[in-house]
């Protein structure tokens, strides 16, 4: 994620801000469609994996499930999408082409299955490399046309054909076999992963839906001075969700042995999280001009306020990290879709009383405002569903 802050200078300057919308918008797209091809298998199936342990034909049956599942939604987004673009006669459809890559990387992606065995180095060094050599790519090549084609096509194949390596070795490692799919599982997983699927996507909800209220009520300096902390946020999210995703097996292991055994490692980790966004918070406020020259090579203090205002958000978002954990664990789905609609309330709510009186500062304090509702929100619904409860 930091190298991808570090191409926006790069695009903006070569081939202008026109080319750097059209490669942010296909590309947020990509990752959200993704996210919906995943369909929530990266939450349900590490537990799964993590009881199965060696037995071959369970795991077998996991990741047949994984995969037929996936390959069912992405056929009904690739359906849908293809239907809207006849329809509608859209002009860049070569440009929707570009991002194909990225979403089928999710079909095959087993992040799942190697978080689950504890092979988080694989992806960890994997994806530096991938990004790196995407970042090289952008960097050291020059595009006389299709720019935003090809610059999409730069951070798409590569991760492609990485994700497929690491199925394969899985598959040969833990010698796995597809198995053929069993409909009525699969209308199953469709059903409650649904739930997870929408919680899944709210943060990247809520910071789509800010970002329309902006746009829709301010001008592009100041939509441009938020981008620069909506990107941020969104790099803090992915931080503390990888190391979330990297802590759910432990936590599986030890909510399978007993529900305090987690409890306290609940407690341990909470603490940790306090720690790192506590220092994290005082380097963002303290160091806030220097972030927004490093990553826009310009000086803009309406940017370094609002990074500023960001600081404490952090907090309340490692904070609530746990919390969603719980909710897996326990396996309570219905509970998380729930806690989701509140959420999408709340976002809404925020957005509009924020963007509505058209101060420039107010929009700044957005992430602190929605983060610190979020946790409110799943906190209360912890206490509620007795996730805690022996």
């Amino acid at each position: 994620m930091i190298l991808q802050l570090f191409t926006i200078p790069i695009i903006t300057r070569r081939y202008g801000i026109e080319v750097f919308g059209e490669v942010a918008l296909t590309t947020s797209v990509a990752y959200l469609l993704g996210n919906l091809v995943n369909y929530g298998t990266n939450q349900t199936a590490i537990k799964n994996v993590v009881v199965a342990n060696c037995n071959s034909f369970e795991l077998s049956k996991i990741f047949s499930n994984v995969f037929w599942l996936r390959l069912v939604v992405f056929g009904t987004i690739t359906t849908i999408t293809t239907i809207i673009t006849i329809t509608t006669s859209y002009q860049k459809t070569f440009l929707w082409l570009s991002i194909l890559p990225i979403i089928l990387t999710e079909i095959v992606n087993p992040f799942y299955f190697l978080v689950s065995v504890e092979k988080m180095h694989w992806i960890s060094w994997g994806n530096i490399i991938i990004r790196g050599l995407s970042f090289l790519l952008i960097l050291f090549s020059t595009i006389h046309s299709n720019q935003a084609i090809i610059l999409n096509l730069f951070v798409g194949v590569p991760l492609l054909f990485f994700n497929l390596f690491l199925s394969l070795y899985v598959i040969r490692s833990l010698q796995l076999k597809i198995i053929r799919p069993n409909i009525t599982d699969l209308r199953l997983k469709l059903f409650n992963n649904f739930k997870v699927t929408f919680n899944g996507n709210i943060g990247m909800l809520q910071q789509s839906i800010f970002l329309f209220f902006v746009a829709g009520n301010f001008n592009a300096s100041i939509l441009g001075a938020y981008g620069l902390v909506d990107k941020l946020l969104n790099a803090i999210r992915q931080i503390i969700s990888a190391f979330s995703t990297a802590i759910y097996p432990r936590a599986a292991q030890l909510f399978h042995v007993s529900k305090s055994s987690w409890l306290i490692f609940r407690s341990h980790i909470q603490k940790l999280y306090f720690i790192a966004s506590v220092l994290l918070g005082i380097f963002l406020y303290y160091f806030a001009d220097q972030i927004v020259l490093l990553i826009s090579y310009e000086e803009n203090q309406l940017a370094s306020t609002f990074i500023q205002l960001l600081s404490l958000a952090p907090l309340f978002l490692s904070l609530n990290a746990n919390n969603i954990l719980d909710f897996l664990l326990n396996e309570q789905y219905k509970g998380m879709f729930n806690v989701s609609i509140f959420i999408l309330l709340s976002t809404v709510l925020i957005s509009f009383a924020l963007t509505s009186n058209l101060f420039d500062l107010s929009i700044g304090w957005y992430p602190l405002f929605i983060e610190s509702s979020c946790l409110l929100i799943y906190t209360i619904a912890v206490e509620k569903y007795k996730l805690h409860a022996s």
